[in-house]
């Protein structure tokens, strides 16, 4: 094994060539095709099967001669190099409407993909083409969950966000598990904080819809209200969980309607270092929505305009500097085994978190993926770590020369779609002493040179 010399590297990327895109439009509307015929006969029919054969040799052939085959999904095109090789009518049946529609936005088909992850993926599609009234899962959780290793796609995650919860007053606070969650304790929406206090939030004892009633009637039968030594012990820790929650909630959002106002500035500091254990208290009670929450409210709150507090800035600067830290973000480290059997709601909401979490996280989540053995949960870390790569090139070149191989590989694919071709030579150029054979050989392809020996 030897490693690719630097002179290896030219100072130009090697585009397509005109036989290659022809190629890629060939093997793309076979792809194309499949997809929309592949339900028109059973599974374990001979005709199934030989279209999924002839869609597998059709894509073995491209990757034999060229490489992975990646393209981009459009509105309802196919791209490949951003040439058009694909357009389909305005339709449920156009492959690349319904992806476009759901969030994808490039598919990537590595060499020795299999007829079974042709099957998974020509099933998903026509599963989900058309939106259910009450659909219990989407395309893009579908496909995650599917075990497809040489069908890699990028999914546009802001596409991905939970209805959100940014109003300060529209904020329903979850309810702990114990007391079985779903539905607010008591039936609605709680009440926003203001200045005037907790009073506000006390029933009017002369108002008409306020009535004072005993719950039994004046002829009950006691003993069937008595509680046993253990159930009273029960229930007073409900009562007491219940409240400690409401209060924190409440408290989370009178802090955000003060900072709203907060002229003194270690004042203001202290109550975004409140919001960021608050934030981590979020993490740890797996409360999602809350944590999506406290960071897309401190982003508006950032975004204000605020001539008069200058001073806001050096202090959201440590923020987002402290919110990624491995002591903040450790919490993370027991929800990747559990991740692939939440429902899909509760993965898009955490999707959303991630999202929000400024662009260095991207360096704190690839120190931890080491210790993520759950295959969906990495694949879906190395996305959004793509993510933050994509908007921060110096995260970029930094995961680029990190030792993990998948991570590496998916930096690659970052590279491949910058648009200054000499920022893409400057980094690829960076891979000729990367410790993974595989990662210096992608790179050398990338550039159009021999792969190394």
């Amino acid at each position: 094994m030897t490693n690719l010399d630097s002179s290896t590297y030219g100072d130009q990327v090697a585009l397509p060539s005109g036989a290659e895109v022809l190629a890629a439009e060939k093997v793309i509307n076979i792809i194309m095709a499949g997809m929309k015929n592949y339900p028109v006969f059973p599974p374990d029919h001979p005709s199934t099967v030989r279209l999924l054969q002839g869609v597998r040799q059709a894509v073995a052939r491209f990757n034999d001669k060229f490489g992975d085959l990646c393209f981009e999904v459009g509105r309802q095109q196919i791209l490949y190099d951003e040439k058009p090789v694909f357009f389909g009518e305005s339709s449920d049946d156009n492959p690349a409407q319904v992806f476009y529609r759901d969030g994808i936005r490039w598919f990537s088909f590595l060499n020795g993909v299999a007829e079974d992850e042709f099957a998974s993926l020509f099933k998903i599609f026509n599963h989900y083409r058309v939106i259910p009234d009450e659909p219990e899962d989407d395309l893009v959780t579908a496909l995650w969950r599917s075990e497809l290793p040489h069908i890699l796609y990028e999914a546009s995650y802001e596409l991905w966000d939970s209805e959100p919860l940014t109003d300060p007053e529209q904020f329903e606070p979850a309810v702990p598990e114990s007391l079985g969650g779903g539905a607010s304790a008591t039936g609605g929406k709680v009440a926003p904080c203001d200045a005037r206090g907790w009073e506000a939030l006390r029933p009017d004892a002369d108002d008409d819809d306020y009535q004072q009633m005993s719950i039994a009637g004046a002829n009950a039968e006691h003993g069937l209200w008595e509680l046993t030594a253990e159930e009273q012990l029960a229930l007073e820790c409900l009562v007491k969980e219940g409240q400690e929650s409401d209060s924190s909630e409440a408290a989370v959002r009178l802090m955000f309607l003060v900072l709203r106002k907060e002229e003194e500035p270690q004042i203001y500091e202290s109550i975004l270092s409140y919001l960021k254990e608050e934030f981590r208290s979020s993490l740890i009670g797996r409360n999602y929505r809350r944590s999506y929450f406290i960071l897309d409210n401190v982003r508006k709150i950032e975004e204000l305009p605020d001539a008069t507090r200058p001073w806001k800035i050096p202090i959201h600067n440590r923020f987002h500097s402290e919110i990624i830290r491995p002591e903040i973000l450790q919490p993370l480290i027991s929800l990747w085994p559990i991740l692939a059997a939440l429902p899909a709601v509760e993965i898009k909401t955490i999707v959303a978190v991630l999202q929000l979490l400024p662009t260095k996280a991207g360096i704190t989540l690839a120190a931890m993926i080491a210790r993520v053995d759950s295959k969906h949960a990495r694949s879906l870390i190395v996305e959004i770590i793509a993510s933050y790569a994509t908007r921060d090139h110096q995260v970029l070149e930094t995961l680029l020369g990190g030792t993990d191989e998948d991570l590496a590989m998916r930096m690659l694919r970052v590279v491949r779609d910058l648009p200054d071709r000499d920022t893409v030579s400057r980094l690829l150029g960076q891979t000729v002493n990367h410790p993974s054979l595989k990662v210096r050989s992608e790179a050398g392809r990338m550039m159009g040179r021999k792969s190394p020996n």
